[in-house]
């Protein structure tokens, strides 16, 4: 898990470079940022999305970690850290409706910033006695689909709920009917759809991306 953040934090650091990046572990000494770091990072939440199989049994995990902007450049920080982000697709920006008001409030302190989703996959042992059973939930590794919901007449339908049973979190569309969820590497996906209040259980194929969900 400690990799993972790592990581992210070398691709944001390569984006706003020679500027630096912080990391904030909650520590009294790191309350203040320093002058030479206009970025702070600091995590947020931990979610369990689910279990899946490869080589053995992993535990499907997302960090969300907060990136916040300090300073005269923070519009040019927040710029160059989106398009990062955004050029590397095992990360996504948590989009407006998928968290809660006080949960931006809360890790956004001081500056402008947004929410990144770090999925985890955390390798483990189970039991030989009795013998291990198959996983029994989705196989493969967390992925990010993308796709779009559109109507019977090819628009986009708009603020609409979408929730693949593989995932522990909903996606919302954006104007377009575009969405990203976070889900299991089955071809076959299972999603939960609600548009104006009235919900349907689509299913559809992944094996072409971006899906496309129809609501008819």
């Amino acid at each position: 898990m400690r990799s993972s953040l790592y990581d992210l934090l070398g691709v944001l650091s390569d984006a706003v470079a020679p500027q630096h990046v912080r990391f904030d572990d909650g520590s009294p000494t790191a309350v203040v940022p320093p002058p030479d770091a206009p970025v702070t990072v600091r995590a947020v939440t931990l979610n369990r999305i689910g279990r899946s199989r490869g080589d053995g049994p992993v535990l499907d995990l997302e960090l969300r970690v907060a990136v916040e902007c300090h300073g005269p450049e923070q519009l040019d920080n927040m710029e160059q850290l989106l398009l990062a982000v955004e050029l590397h697709s095992q990360y996504s920006v948590v989009s407006k409706g998928e968290f809660r008001p006080e949960e931006y409030s809360g890790a956004i302190r001081q500056g402008l910033g947004f929410l990144v989703r770090i999925p985890v996959s955390l390798r483990f042992e189970e039991p030989s006695d009795p013998p291990a059973q198959p996983a029994t939930g989705n196989s493969g590794v967390a992925r990010r689909i993308r796709g779009r919901l559109v109507d019977v007449h090819n628009k986009g339908i708009p603020k609409a709920y979408i929730h693949a049973h593989s995932s522990a979190a909903a996606a919302v569309s954006d104007a377009t009917g575009h969405f990203e969820v976070l889900a299991s590497a089955d071809e076959l996906q299972h999603f939960a759809v609600a548009v104006d209040g009235t919900e349907r259980e689509v299913s559809a194929s992944t094996k072409r991306l971006p899906v496309v969900i129809r609501w008819l």
